[in-house]
This record gives structure tokens, sequence and C-alpha cells, in this order.
């Protein structure tokens, strides 16, 4: 069986109670409004997925716009974490523990399938395998909304990380990416290439902050893209 969760993401993370956040993530929230909004405010049944569910705080925004709501999610911690959040606020999420490079779903089954900086923490093949399953469970027009690192980050430098293969990094000393095990940073070749291969992509943007004061060199940078599956 093919896996790809890096079980640091319990050990190092979930598990102390680390990466728990309690609210969404803001670009999601606006992009995913921005591409859904009119149909569920119509009440449109929409079905949606988190790879890499994590806690739940996507999860709960996804529940709340009424979103039929999954998550898929390799650690245990995490996954306790995430039902606990969503019954807190008496909504309703199904949550799968599972290594996401094989969903366990059916063919053609989402509206829209989300990656919040998820899938970038793989080796470049099982990137691919991965991308490969959310074509496959993607109704056809359904989309496919991914945040992934870019390498203008400035963490792949200031952290001490090791390059394993060309783009992909681990053995971070410091810094945030240090408990997250394997890291790949993207190229936009990369991007279009891989992340979106056979998926018409509706929109690329490339997000960069730099933190003037006080300074700090490891600045932030990420691509955001969706894909839409003809």
């Amino acid at each position: 069986m093919k896996e790809s969760f890096d079980p640091s993401w319990e050990t190092k993370m979930y598990a102390r109670a680390k990466q728990l956040n309690r609210y969404p993530y803001g670009d999601l929230v606006s992009y995913v409004l921005r591409l859904y909004g009119t149909a569920l405010k119509a009440r449109k049944k929409l079905r949606v997925l988190e790879l890499g569910s994590g806690g739940g705080n996507n999860l709960v925004f996804f529940a709340r716009e009424g979103f039929e709501t999954y998550g898929i999610e390799g650690s245990v911690s995490a996954c306790a974490a995430a039902r606990k959040l969503l019954a807190s606020q008496s909504l309703a999420a199904k949550i799968t523990l599972a290594d996401f490079i094989s969903l366990p779903f059916p063919d053609k089954h989402f509206d829209l399938i989300v990656d919040r900086e998820s899938v970038c923490h793989n080796k470049k093949k099982a990137i691919l395998d991965i991308q490969r399953e959310v074509r496959r469970c993607l109704k056809p027009g359904g989309r496919f909304l991914s945040f992934a690192f870019s390498t203008n980050h400035g963490g792949i430098k200031a952290d001490g990380g090791r390059e394993i293969e060309r783009g992909t990094y681990d053995g971070f000393k410091k810094g945030k990416f240090a408990p997250a095990g394997t890291t790949h940073f993207f190229t936009e070749r990369e991007i279009k290439d891989a992340l979106f291969r056979d998926l018409e992509l509706e929109f690329l943007i490339h997000h960069r902050n730099d933190f003037l004061i006080p300074e700090q060199k490891n600045q932030f940078a990420e691509f955001i893209g969706c894909g839409r599956k003809p």
C-alpha cells in the first residue's frame, strides 16, 4: 500500500497540540466564497473535501457555509481535535483517518477539493500520485483549490533544510518547517505541469509577504491556484 503521511505531524505537532488553529485560513475563505458564494446563497448542494484537514478550522467554515463537508487526515490527534471543534459549534463533517495518497472515495464525487499546504509536504512522486487521485474524485466541472509553498520562500535557506531531491527538503534545523518533515517548494512550471496536470487552470497567484518592520529575512511565499476538471 502506498503511503505519504509523515508521522512527525502526529508526534511533533498534533499530539502536542501544535498547529491546531481555531479560525479558517483567511485567503481560503476569500477564494471559496468568490467561487461558490452565489451557489451557496441559492442553497445549492455542494460537496467539499479538504486534504490534510488538521484540527478542523477550515472544516468548520465549510460546514457553516452549507457545504456537505469531508476531511481526510493522517493524524489521530488532529482528527479528534477536529471532531471536538465541530461538535462545540453544533456542526457536522465526515472526517476520515487515512493517507490521502489513495483517496477512499468514489470517482466523480466532489465539487471542490481543497489543499492548504498539505500536498506539498511530500516528495514529487507522491505529489503526482495525490494529484491523480484528486482528478479521479472530482466531478466534471469540479475544482481543485491548492495553496503550495514557492521556491521564493525564505525558509528554504534561513531554516537550514537539506535538499533530498530537486525542490524537496527535510531536516530543517529551526523555524516553522522544523517539525514538518518533508516539504516541497514549487516553481511556477511545476504548479502548472504537476499540481494542476490535466485540469483547466482558472487562476494562479504568487503571494509573497516581506516583513519590513521588524525586518525578517524569512519571508513567506506561496502559490494559490485553482484548476477545473474538464
